[in-house]
């Protein structure tokens, strides 16, 4: 008897629960589903662009180049993106002091990395991931940031960037 109450009181209790519960409105459920819905919410607030695109950019309005080596499997590169790309400061700064390029590593995922991919990383001399870049298109003067040393080395970087780069550009030797 006892064994009966407690069922009768638990089943009770969910359908209240369930009567209770947020469900989608009608209007939510019919609504067809968007590409914008569907996507997953952006890592970073920067507008990376591809390597042939941003190259050209970057040549075009003379601005270095910001090269971002990643890859998807990268545990450090997805902390560099959330905690330091996802800054709407830096993302500011980012776009004002460079032309981003994000250089993609998919030889995982595909077995093959592109052609450009690989000769970036030729000519920067790619260890491992993350890598920043900061650079001109067919340069290999360059600054660079390997691994993630922290957020706090990362914004340093990204900030003292521009300015250290131009530097090593003016030393006498160095095409632009």
């Amino acid at each position: 008897m006892r064994v009966f109450r407690f069922l009768h009181v638990c089943a009770a209790g969910l359908v209240a629960v369930f009567l209770t519960g947020a469900a989608p409105s009608r209007a939510e459920r019919t609504a067809p589903k968007t590409a914008a819905a569907k996507a997953a919410p952006a890592r970073t607030s920067i507008n990376w662009r591809a390597i042939v695109a941003g190259e050209a950019e970057a040549k075009k309005k003379g601005k270095p180049a910001l090269y971002f080596f990643t890859a998807d499997w990268c545990g450090p590169c997805h902390l560099l993106e959330d905690q330091v790309f996802a800054v709407p400061d830096v993302a500011a700064q980012v776009e004002k002091d460079f032309v981003p390029i994000v250089v993609q590593d998919r030889m995982r995922e595909t077995g093959r990395n592109a052609p450009e991919m690989l000769a970036l990383a030729d000519r920067y001399g790619l260890r491992g991931f993350p890598t920043l870049v900061v650079s001109r298109p067919k340069l290999a003067t360059n600054v660079t940031l390997e691994g993630w040393e922290g957020r706090g080395a990362a914004v340093e970087f990204l900030r003292s960037g521009k300015k250290r780069f131009l530097d090593v550009e003016k030393k006498p030797g160095v095409k632009k």
